[in-house]
């Protein structure tokens, strides 16, 4: 006689669990399949995984570099991001040699790093970032996201806000501005352009972060401060006018305004003569 062996529903439930577990691909694209209790970062259909490194810091520079992480779009490479985040998170944790653990926090900071510049991007593309862009006469264009994916690798500093102020566009009776100002978000950095000496060229993006900063009496400010000159150069061209600024008289700098302003006056900025730009009034 054979023996009948009863199934409550929770061990049913536990079964297909556990059958569900054991066929698990062993590589996956990141993708969860909805109602699904496998694995995190597994799927059926494998065929944009990439491989990923995480011993050392190098091994996540090498891995973010690959031809098959680039040509991933940016949802996708946030994913592979959060993956070696999470892996090296927790390796991290468990790690009890120093000299481990010394690696493996050099890898985990890069890759946070990287995590945080995924996220700006990505809200970046929310707030639509493609609309705010620079044009040459040429016709050249260069939008605000084309310029942070090209900074991408400059790391954000603070710098002070008192150092600032000379070189702010102001909007003093403006509501529209202000209102702008008031709701600007100080957690990202403004960009601010310098040459090659490291002196003050101009504040390309941020005038109402930097004032929302100075309202508040702020003592410093995030910022990238980025040398003009090691822009690519389909960028530095859109932008080469504010890197010869230097060389420039007073009078073709009265010139140099940015669209929708007007230069009002001059001002000195580290010794040298600029056009103080402010907003056109309707």
């Amino acid at each position: 006689m054979k023996k009948v062996i009863r199934l409550t529903e929770s061990d049913l439930i536990l079964l297909v669990k556990r059958v569900i577990n054991e066929s698990d691909p062993k590589v996956g694209t990141g993708k969860k399949p909805e109602g699904s209790d496998r694995r995190l970062y597994t799927d059926e259909n494998p065929s944009d995984t990439v491989s990923v490194k995480f011993k050392t810091k190098q091994d996540v520079i090498d891995t973010l570099n690959k031809d098959s992480f680039k040509s991933k779009s940016h949802a996708r490479q946030s994913q592979i991001i959060n993956l070696i985040h999470q892996r090296l998170r927790v390796s991290l944790e468990r790690a009890k040699d120093p000299e481990v653990k010394k690696r493996l926090r050099s890898a985990f900071e890069y890759i946070e790093s990287k995590k945080e510049a995924s996220k700006r991007k990505t809200k970046g593309m929310k707030e639509g970032l493609h609309d705010t862009s620079w044009q040459n006469d040429e016709g050249d264009k260069v939008t605000l996201m084309d310029l942070l994916n090209a900074t991408e690798d400059i790391p954000v500093e603070r710098v002070s806000v008192e150092e600032l102020k000379p070189y702010l566009l102001t909007w003093d009776g403006d509501e529209e501005e202000i209102i702008k100002i008031d709701s600007a978000d100080l957690q990202y950095p403004i960009l601010i352009f310098v040459d090659n000496d490291g002196e003050f060229i101009s504040i390309i993006d941020g005038h109402h972060r930097a004032q929302k900063a100075v309202r508040k009496e702020l003592k410093t400010i995030k910022a990238k401060v980025i040398p003009i000159n090691d822009l690519p150069k389909n960028i530095r061209k859109v932008f080469g006018h504010m890197g010869r600024q230097e060389e420039m008289k007073e009078g073709e700098l009265t010139e140099k305004c940015w669209a929708g302003y007007t230069q009002k006056g001059m001002k000195t900025m580290f010794g040298k003569r600029y056009p103080n730009c402010v907003k056109k009034t309707k």
